[in-house]
């Protein structure tokens, strides 16, 4: 390694002379690579540099000559590109490794990402890809491979020097009971051995090792084998001290007359292992997370729709290999719950699972955090994790190791929490997570954007007014009309059904009624409400030629009436829409129809422009049915016209699915009715 007063030494084998000139330029700007190194001796390690000053680069453009350079110079670390004038492949990599005990970088372009995970498992320390080099990603990688290849040196060196010391030595019996322990043992695992003498020493041993201890000694009591096995064994203190056991079977000696156990601590070790193995695994996923990073700034470019974008972001995680799935989440302003808006890599995994964002116990979790604070909010190693202890049983059934709540907001407004889960149990260390929490920013200027965008836009409809002149006499001769009747709103149901709302004046019900016994498409006609002579009512229609050739056309009944014994119609349909394929249908039912006026309008009161652009866009089929058939079935009324099981029924879901629908509906028109817009109205 370097020398502490000098600088850092770098060999860079790279026969590009641009990408040799960029990586050198970077290099030679990193002083603070030089001081990163140098606060390593405050954290217990050896000082690699001192100051702040630039390393020293040593370039070579072929194999051969970096080879002679790497014999002859102490270098700390190589920039290795993997395809030279006189080597390709890994084969590159496995000669620097053979001659050389400095850690590698290999240097891969934009497509080679697949060699570069190989060359990780050839033996580098870290892979970049040229084309998305910067500054900040090269000095974590550089800084990375020499903290990693220096600890790795330690372990070899801690494992050479206990090699053949032992810890602590015992006499068992066939049945693991505890004859003898040496006095090393109240060192090491905190007991007196008068203490463990004649108990069982199974017993102290971690209840998921168990059965792998007990057919280690299985196997030196019935064969001639010493079998060496590592398992946790419980400190007095309660905490776990990781033992490497090799057992021998002297009960043939009669000074001994029993299985001698020889056993030595190697928890420090195993914890220095998984410290690597954890870094190995940051390093994937960082590479894998920088890939998602582009993947998900290309679909924000092209993505039209919040939903459309969420979605994208959702299954990009979930592709990945460093994560399980990932799901988006929105608070219920009422309830303070988190709803589901999107996911991918897993079906219905908040189904049984209730989530809010108060201070309760069910808030303490990531995502209520991150609400709450506006941050991203990490929960590592779940499964002894206390804050997660509503949610554990769930997060390990699906496998779940951490997770991260990501919150994506702009200039103050809160859209959403992207949550993110994973296997691994220390994921989401401080480079992961600066990455990840970018990812939020993106996203959550993307969708002030979308929905920005999608506000400014006027609603251009195409309005169609029909009347049916005779209409009651045409359906029922008899019929004597009566009063007034309009047609309020029409609700699709789905499968060709509808719900129609309106009001029967001056004894105009009886009308309904007469139409009702002879149109066939015309169900079932109930009174919600009697006031002063006015009915209002729910009519039940399906397979209504009319309002089919209408929703097949994406339109909508504007507004409809009967006065005497016409019926007047007014349509709205979006631009581009079919009206001859509406007038034919209508034409084909009514054989009085005309066709009064067509005309293309905007909305013009800028209020009602705003809550019908968010009823239309921003609600889903259903939540727009739930809010229609609540409103003219008299579900705010007070007292209620209808319950809302009633609406429910008439919806054909379950009363709470209704009203989850609802919550998600009134909650998305109060904000398009009160938040406010940023461009002046002008008149």
């Amino acid at each position: 390694m370097m020398d502490e007063d000098g600088p850092l030494q770098l060999l860079l084998i790279e026969d590009n002379p641009g990408d040799a000139r960029y990586i050198t330029a970077l290099l030679e700007e990193a002083t603070e690579l030089s001081a990163r190194l140098g606060t390593r001796e405050a954290d217990g390690g050896q000082a690699m540099a001192a100051g702040e000053t630039s390393p020293t680069i040593h370039h070579e453009t072929r194999l051969a000559d970096g080879l002679e350079r790497l014999a002859g110079t102490d270098v700390d670390v190589v920039l290795l590109d993997l395809d030279l004038p006189d080597s390709e492949g890994l084969e590159t990599l496995s000669s620097v490794l053979e001659r050389g005990d400095a850690p590698v970088v290999v240097l891969t372009g934009l497509r080679d990402r697949e060699r570069g995970i190989r060359a990780l498992r050839r033996g580098a320390d870290e892979y970049l890809v040229k084309d998305e080099v910067n500054s900040d990603v090269l000095i974590r990688s550089v800084y990375h491979a020499i903290e990693r290849h220096t600890q790795q040196r330690e372990l070899k060196r801690y494992e050479v020097l206990i090699e053949e010391s032992t810890d602590v030595n015992a006499v068992i019996d066939p049945d693991g009971t505890i004859q003898y322990v040496t006095p090393s043992v109240e060192s090491v695992l905190g007991y007196a051995p008068g203490e463990l003498i004649g108990t069982d020493g199974l017993g102290y041993v971690h209840p998921d090792d168990r059965e792998g201890a007990t057919a280690a000694l299985d196997r030196v009591v019935e064969t001639d084998e010493s079998p060496t096995v590592e398992f946790r064994f419980e400190h007095r203190d309660g905490s776990w001290v990781v033992l490497e056991v090799r057992g021998r079977d002297l009960r043939g000696e009669s000074d001994i007359d029993g299985i001698v156990l020889y056993t030595r601590d190697v928890t420090a070790r195993k914890r220095r292992e998984e410290q690597l193995a954890t870094q190995r695994e940051e390093l994937a996923a960082l590479n894998q997370l920088n890939a998602i990073v582009q993947e998900i700034t290309h679909t924000v470019i092209e993505s039209t729709t919040r939903e459309e974008l969420e979605t994208a972001v959702c299954q990009s995680l979930a592709r990945s290999d460093s994560y399980s799935f990932a799901w988006i989440g929105e608070v219920d302003p009422a309830s303070e719950e988190v709803l589901v808006r999107t996911e991918a890599g897993v079906e219905g995994y908040l189904d049984c699972v209730d989530i809010s964002v108060d201070e309760g116990p069910r808030g303490r979790g990531p995502t209520g955090r991150a609400v709450r604070t506006g941050t991203i909010q990490v929960a590592r190693n779940i499964p002894e994790n206390p804050d997660y202890e509503p949610w554990r049983d769930h997060a390990e059934a699906h496998g779940v190791g951490s997770s991260a709540a990501i919150p994506f907001s702009h200039d103050g407004t809160l859209y959403g929490v992207l949550n993110v889960y994973t296997e691994r149990r220390h994921a989401f260390g401080d480079d992961e997570r600066a990455v990840i929490g970018q990812l939020g920013e993106v996203v959550g200027h993307a969708v002030m954007a979308i929905e920005r965008k999608q506000a400014l836009t006027s609603e251009e409809v195409i309005e169609v007014e029909v009347v049916v002149q005779d209409y009651l006499e045409a359906v029922n001769p008899k019929v004597e009309p009566e009063g007034s009747i309009s047609f309020d709103r029409v609700v699709p149901l789905g499968d060709g059904r509808f719900a129609v709302y309106g009001l029967a004046s001056g004894g105009a019900i009886e009308t309904l009624r007469a139409v009702r016994d002879r149109d066939p498409s015309w169900e079932e006609l109930t009174v919600l409400s009697e006031r002063d002579g006015e009915h209002r009512f729910e009519l039940d229609i399906a397979d209504s030629p009319l309002l089919d050739a209408i929703a097949e056309n994406d339109g909508r009944v504007h507004r409809a009436g009967i006065e005497e014994s016409a019926l007047t119609v007014v349509i709205h349909l979006p631009p581009g829409a079919s009206v001859r394929t509406v007038m034919e249908s209508m034409r084909s039912a009514y054989a009085g129809t005309e066709m009064i006026a067509q005309r293309r309008t905007k909305r013009s009161d800028r209020a009602v422009a705003d809550l019908q652009r968010g009823f239309d866009r921003e609600l889903t089929a259903r939540q727009r049915s739930a809010v229609e058939a609540a409103y003219f079935a008299g579900f705010f009324e007070w007292p209620r016209d209808s319950s809302g099981e009633e609406v429910a029924e008439t919806l054909g879901v379950s009363a709470p699915t209704f009203h989850q629908h609802l919550r998600a509906a009134e909650r998305k028109l109060l904000a398009a009715m009160f938040e406010d817009d940023e461009s002046p109205e002008t008149s």
